[in-house]
Parts: structure tokens; sequence; C-alpha cells
């Protein structure tokens, strides 16, 4: 019997090489996403140290000066966390879609795989029933010889 051979081996390794290049595109993208989070994080953590330099600013003398300049900061620091959320914001959207991409490729794999693993049984079945069509075969002429020495 021969052996066994799936027709559509180039087009399962096509697509399984497919599914870790879009495994890469989604790594990278959620890599941007935590990167994104990490900024937000610490524009907060830069804004409390801020918040309570500033308490304790204010339980001196006032210099309005220097009030005028924590209030830009502030401000400053509340348009940059606008502005970061709004990205992370775009960057979960665009990492969502390469989540549903990558998805995709898995379930194209898996198609053929399962489309493999079909053949292949279909295959194994076909191989041994040819064995036992030889074997009953074989069972067959012994029965004959064993009948044709008893006469």
């Amino acid at each position: 019997m021969k052996k066994f051979r799936f027709r559509l081996e180039p087009l399962l390794r096509l697509k399984a090489h497919r599914e870790k290049e879009e495994q890469k595109v989604h790594a990278a993208a959620f890599q941007k996403v935590y990167s994104q989070e990490e900024t937000l994080a610490n524009i907060n953590a830069d804004r409390l140290n801020n918040q309570n330099s500033l308490r304790v600013f204010l339980s001196g003398c006032l210099d309005l000066s220097r009030l005028s300049g924590y209030s830009r900061y502030f401000m400053k620091l509340k348009k940059d966390e606008y502005l970061g959320r709004e990205m992370l914001r775009v960057l979960e959207k665009d990492a969502e879609e390469k989540r549903h991409r990558l998805l995709d490729a898995t379930r194209q794999r898996k198609i053929y795989e399962k489309l493999k693993e079909k053949y292949h049984e279909k295959h194994r079945y076909e191989f041994e029933r040819s064995i036992q069509k030889e074997q009953d075969e074989i069972g067959a002429q012994m029965a004959r010889q064993k009948k044709d020495s008893c006469q």
C-alpha cells in the first residue's frame, strides 16, 4: 500500500505560516496597548505626586506665579491623559481587529488539519481493508489446499 500523502500539505503549511504571522502582529498590537496603559499610569502617578507637593506648598504662604504654574501643569497633564485615553481606545480597537484576524487564520488552519486527519483516516481504513482482503484470500486458499489434500 502506498504511503499516505496529503495533497493539500503545501496549503496547510501556508495557513500555519499565516497564523504565525498573525500571532506576531497580534502580539505587537497588544504590546502597544500595554505600553499606552503604562504611559497613562505614569501620567496619573505624576499627577498624584504633584498634587501632594501642591498641598505642601499651599500650607505655607501663597505665591501666585507658582500657583499658576501648577495650574498650567495640571491642565497639561489632564490634556495628556485625555489624549492618552483616546490613543488607548484606538489601539484597543486595532488590537481587537487583529485578534479577529488571528482567529480567522487559526480557523482556516484547523479546517485543513481536520481535512488532513479525515483523509488520513480514510487512507488507514482502506489500507486495513486491503490487508483484511489479503488475509481472507490467504485463508480461502489454505482452506482449498487443505480440502484438496484431504481428498
